[in-house]
């Protein structure tokens, strides 16, 4: 067997106690965040996490139809952070199932216990998924990670999901269980369309059966939960989310869609979503491409879980938590048949997608107000460059299948 080189020319990125010192850092980040945000005071900085836990806040007070709304939302979370904060609620309502016990803790314990335990979820399935590459991968996605775990967000936890869907998917004794996962990402259903295509178009109607119940068992439990109107109020806070959108109230410069890259840059909402529109099937024609050409079922659930990436205009730097687990199905590929000035490149264009929104939050806007749409959404940029690195790769090395 030919020897698989290392990731970026040394192996010592392949060295365990690389991935040690990651999992260390964000720990650590973690812990400074619960120091640095003054969770037990009345006012203070806030981070994404405050919006979770702010809902369940309401429910408790049985008020949940009111957090749809964006101005109660603001005046709940300006009145939490003694400035104007904008972040509407528009989770589905099996998601607020999720967050009710959030508030029965104070919020520094609750975020530091759910970024604690989906940390170590995501890195159990990440661990499976890579093997050997697991500190290769890391070094690419730290930047994701850092976002994920300084502002609070569920990147890891519905990575994790889809991490497991991957892992029971490709094996053949557990692929009808890995409809489970499928439904759980009815909390956040624009992550789950590539991985569904690729069941879809495998003909695997058993898993499909079984992820529609959970969607449909979610759904019924949320009704039983909290009753219609949240639903009524999810959906009015939809519509208003995609007037947003065309309106770019929403930080671009976080975001990593080719719509979000395209409308910073000056392109009209219009043909930034067409064009956007034109890259999502794109992504689901590569999706069967790879099913249809036969393709190894490791590759192909990597290119599904990159493609899945590519279809919603609404996706933050948080949600490349997903990333890592395609990069890690993909890394005996990529570092294989990739030349070094390649994988570099490869690196170069990762890190951007998963940090450029973080340095411009850390070390241009330091804190400082500024308008939604002022900088560029360099994370979209950075993401169609990984798409056509990748690409290259790939088609290279299923030119090395072909005998």
């Amino acid at each position: 067997m030919t020897p698989v080189p290392p990731v970026y020319g040394h192996r010592i990125e392949r060295h365990p106690a690389i991935a040690v010192l990651v999992i260390a850092l964000l720990v650590f980040t973690i812990g400074a965040t619960v120091v640095e945000v003054p969770y037990l005071g009345a006012n203070g900085a806030m981070v994404d996490f405050d919006a979770f836990y702010i809902v369940s806040q309401m429910i408790a007070e049985g008020r949940l139809s009111e957090a749809y709304d964006p101005d109660v939302m603001m005046e709940r979370q300006s009145e939490l952070a003694g400035k104007k904060i904008f972040m509407p609620w528009t989770y589905p309502p099996p998601f607020d199932l999720v967050v009710v016990p959030f508030a029965m803790v104070p919020r520094g314990l609750s975020y530091a216990i759910f970024m604690l335990v989906t940390l170590a979820a995501y890195m159990l399935v990440l661990r499976r998924l890579s093997g050997p590459y697991l500190s290769s991968v890391l070094i690419a996605i730290f930047p994701a990670l850092l976002v994920v775990t300084r502002v609070g967000q569920n990147g890891l936890m519905i990575a994790a999901i889809i991490g497991l869907f991957a892992l029971w998917w490709l094996d053949d004794r557990t692929r009808t269980r890995a409809g489970l996962p499928l439904g759980l990402l009815v909390i956040k259903p624009h992550l789950g369309i590539g991985i569904g295509f690729l069941v879809l178009v495998s003909g695997h109607w058993r898993t499909l059966l079984v992820g529609f119940t959970t969607v449909g068992v979610g759904a019924l439990l949320s009704l039983l939960a909290f009753g219609p109107e949240p639903w009524a109020a999810f959906l009015q806070a939809t519509r208003i989310a995609g007037e947003n959108m065309e309106q770019g109230l929403y930080p671009l410069f976080r975001m990593t869609s080719a719509y979000a890259a395209a409308f910073s840059f000056g392109l009209p909402s219009g043909m930034a979503l067409a064009l956007h529109g034109l890259l999502a099937l794109l992504a689901l024609a590569a999706i069967a491409a790879t099913r249809l050409l036969h393709w190894p079922p490791r590759r192909q659930m990597g290119v599904a879980l990159f493609a899945t990436l590519a279809i919603s205009p609404y996706n933050y730097d948080y949600d490349m938590a997903v990333l890592g687990l395609s990069l890690a199905l993909l890394a005996p590929d990529l570092i294989r048949f990739g030349h070094w000035g390649e994988r570099l490149a490869l690196l170069g264009a990762t890190w951007l997608c998963t940090g450029s929104g973080l340095y411009i939050t850390i070390y241009v806007l330091d804190g400082t107000p500024y308008n939604a749409n002022s900088y560029l959404s360099l994370g979209g940029i950075g993401f169609v460059l990984m798409a056509a690195l990748m690409a290259r790769i790939l088609l290279r090395a299923r030119a090395a299948d072909t005998p």
